[in-house]
Protein backbone atom coordinates (compact mmCIF):
# COMPACT_ATOMS: atom_id res chain seq x y z
CA UNK A 1 0.00 0.00 0.00
CA UNK A 2 1.67 3.59 -0.60
CA UNK A 3 0.24 6.93 0.20
CA UNK A 4 0.56 9.93 -1.84
CA UNK A 5 -0.13 13.75 -1.72
CA UNK A 6 -1.07 15.89 -4.45
CA UNK A 7 -1.13 19.78 -3.86
CA UNK A 8 -2.36 22.02 -6.27
CA UNK A 9 -2.88 25.71 -6.07
CA UNK A 10 -6.42 27.17 -7.27
CA UNK A 11 -6.58 30.00 -9.27
CA UNK A 12 -6.89 33.93 -8.46
CA UNK A 13 -10.51 34.27 -8.33
CA UNK A 14 -10.49 37.01 -5.81
CA UNK A 15 -11.91 35.43 -3.03
CA UNK A 16 -10.36 34.05 0.00
CA UNK A 17 -11.75 30.31 0.65
CA UNK A 18 -10.38 27.06 2.80
CA UNK A 19 -8.67 24.87 1.33
CA UNK A 20 -10.22 21.80 0.35
CA UNK A 21 -8.97 18.38 0.83
CA UNK A 22 -9.60 14.56 -0.55
CA UNK A 23 -9.06 11.48 0.25
CA UNK A 24 -9.05 8.71 -2.59
CA UNK A 25 -8.78 4.94 -1.79
CA UNK A 26 -7.66 2.58 -4.23
CA UNK A 27 -8.89 -0.84 -4.49
CA UNK A 28 -9.08 -4.15 -6.21
CA UNK A 29 -12.95 -4.16 -8.01
CA UNK A 30 -13.77 -7.47 -6.70
CA UNK A 31 -12.50 -6.17 -3.19
CA UNK A 32 -13.61 -3.87 -0.63
CA UNK A 33 -11.17 -4.72 1.65
CA UNK A 34 -8.43 -4.48 -0.30
CA UNK A 35 -6.53 -1.04 -0.61
CA UNK A 36 -3.83 -0.89 -3.01
CA UNK A 37 -3.15 3.30 -2.68
CA UNK A 38 -4.08 6.41 -0.79
CA UNK A 39 -3.94 9.35 -2.01
CA UNK A 40 -4.58 13.10 -0.31
CA UNK A 41 -5.70 15.85 -2.89
CA UNK A 42 -5.66 19.03 -1.38
CA UNK A 43 -6.52 22.24 -3.39
CA UNK A 44 -4.69 25.47 -1.55
CA UNK A 45 -6.18 28.58 -2.28
CA UNK A 46 -3.78 31.60 -3.31
CA UNK A 47 -5.50 34.26 -1.91
CA UNK A 48 -5.84 32.72 1.76
CA UNK A 49 -2.29 31.47 1.18
CA UNK A 50 -1.69 35.43 0.25
CA UNK A 51 -3.23 36.58 3.43
CA UNK A 52 -1.76 34.05 5.63
CA UNK A 53 1.46 35.81 5.27
CA UNK A 54 0.47 38.67 6.23
CA UNK A 55 -0.87 37.85 10.02
CA UNK A 56 1.63 36.98 12.29
CA UNK A 57 2.16 33.40 13.93
CA UNK A 58 -0.44 32.15 15.99
CA UNK A 59 -3.42 34.47 14.85
CA UNK A 60 -6.92 32.67 15.41
CA UNK A 61 -10.11 33.88 13.40
CA UNK A 62 -13.69 31.94 12.95
CA UNK A 63 -13.99 31.02 10.00
CA UNK A 64 -17.43 32.44 9.16
CA UNK A 65 -19.08 35.56 10.34
CA UNK A 66 -21.97 33.77 10.29
CA UNK A 67 -23.27 29.89 10.75
CA UNK A 68 -26.93 29.44 9.93
CA UNK A 69 -28.35 25.86 11.79
CA UNK A 70 -32.22 24.37 11.82
CA UNK A 71 -33.72 24.66 15.33
CA UNK A 72 -33.79 20.30 15.16
CA UNK A 73 -29.69 20.24 14.20
CA UNK A 74 -28.53 18.86 17.82
CA UNK A 75 -25.68 21.54 17.89
CA UNK A 76 -24.13 24.25 15.95
CA UNK A 77 -20.66 23.62 14.50
CA UNK A 78 -18.26 26.51 14.80
CA UNK A 79 -15.24 26.47 12.94
CA UNK A 80 -11.94 28.42 14.45
CA UNK A 81 -8.67 28.73 12.41
CA UNK A 82 -5.19 29.38 13.33
CA UNK A 83 -2.99 31.10 11.02
CA UNK A 84 0.82 30.35 10.99
CA UNK A 85 0.74 27.63 13.85
CA UNK A 86 3.95 27.27 15.48
CA UNK A 87 4.58 24.32 17.50
CA UNK A 88 3.41 25.48 20.77
CA UNK A 89 -0.19 24.93 21.92
CA UNK A 90 -2.27 27.46 22.50
CA UNK A 91 -5.61 28.61 24.72
CA UNK A 92 -8.10 31.13 23.43
CA UNK A 93 -11.22 32.43 25.35
CA UNK A 94 -14.46 32.75 24.44
CA UNK A 95 -17.64 34.73 25.18
CA UNK A 96 -21.18 34.09 24.02
CA UNK A 97 -23.85 36.55 24.20
CA UNK A 98 -27.44 36.26 23.31
CA UNK A 99 -28.76 38.34 20.19
CA UNK A 100 -32.51 36.93 20.57
CA UNK A 101 -31.80 33.25 21.36
CA UNK A 102 -31.81 32.75 25.02
CA UNK A 103 -28.80 30.73 26.97
CA UNK A 104 -30.51 27.16 28.37
CA UNK A 105 -33.93 27.87 26.22
CA UNK A 106 -32.19 27.45 22.93
CA UNK A 107 -28.88 26.55 22.98
CA UNK A 108 -26.69 25.35 25.88
CA UNK A 109 -23.26 27.15 26.38
CA UNK A 110 -20.08 24.61 26.67
CA UNK A 111 -18.94 24.21 30.45
CA UNK A 112 -15.52 26.01 29.28
CA UNK A 113 -14.68 29.06 27.77
CA UNK A 114 -11.67 28.36 25.86
CA UNK A 115 -10.68 26.55 22.98
CA UNK A 116 -7.18 24.88 22.85
CA UNK A 117 -4.74 24.36 20.17
CA UNK A 118 -1.85 21.60 20.05
CA UNK A 119 1.28 21.95 18.93
CA UNK A 120 0.71 22.80 14.50
CA UNK A 121 -2.84 22.42 14.84
CA UNK A 122 -4.32 24.68 12.54
CA UNK A 123 -8.03 24.56 13.31
CA UNK A 124 -10.51 23.59 15.89
CA UNK A 125 -14.35 23.15 16.12
CA UNK A 126 -16.51 24.40 18.63
CA UNK A 127 -19.89 22.09 19.00
CA UNK A 128 -22.67 24.35 20.81
CA UNK A 129 -25.86 22.19 21.64
CA UNK A 130 -29.64 23.46 20.37
CA UNK A 131 -32.46 23.11 22.01
CA UNK A 132 -35.32 21.60 19.67
CA UNK A 133 -38.94 22.84 21.19
CA UNK A 134 -42.52 22.22 19.72
CA UNK A 135 -43.30 26.48 20.55
CA UNK A 136 -43.80 28.49 16.96
CA UNK A 137 -40.84 31.58 17.52
CA UNK A 138 -39.11 33.82 15.12
CA UNK A 139 -35.62 32.43 14.44
CA UNK A 140 -32.96 33.38 17.08
CA UNK A 141 -29.18 33.89 16.99
CA UNK A 142 -26.47 34.68 19.71
CA UNK A 143 -23.06 35.21 18.90
CA UNK A 144 -19.52 33.57 19.91
CA UNK A 145 -16.43 36.11 19.99
CA UNK A 146 -12.95 35.82 21.51
CA UNK A 147 -11.15 37.92 23.94
CA UNK A 148 -9.65 40.89 22.37
CA UNK A 149 -6.57 40.54 24.86
CA UNK A 150 -6.13 37.31 23.45
CA UNK A 151 -6.64 38.15 19.01
CA UNK A 152 -6.53 41.91 18.66
CA UNK A 153 -8.98 42.87 15.68
CA UNK A 154 -7.40 43.30 12.55
CA UNK A 155 -8.66 43.26 8.77
CA UNK A 156 -9.65 39.82 7.65
CA UNK A 157 -9.81 38.26 11.25
CA UNK A 158 -13.46 37.23 12.24
CA UNK A 159 -12.88 37.88 16.07
CA UNK A 160 -16.44 37.67 15.84
CA UNK A 161 -19.32 34.97 14.94
CA UNK A 162 -23.28 35.48 14.35
CA UNK A 163 -25.14 31.78 14.81
CA UNK A 164 -28.88 32.11 12.92
CA UNK A 165 -30.85 29.44 14.88
CA UNK A 166 -34.08 29.02 11.90
CA UNK A 167 -37.21 28.06 13.76
CA UNK A 168 -38.59 24.75 12.48
CA UNK A 169 -42.00 24.55 14.18
CA UNK A 170 -45.18 25.82 12.09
Amino acid sequence: QSRSRIVFTAASDGLREADQVSTVRIREADSSESELAIITIAIEDDEQRSFESTVPANTVSFAAAQVSVREQDPAVQIDILRYNPDNTSLVVTFSIRDITASRGEDYFAPSGNTIEFGPGQRSARLLIPLVQDAEFEDNEAFSVEFSERDNLPREGILIRTAVLIRDDDF
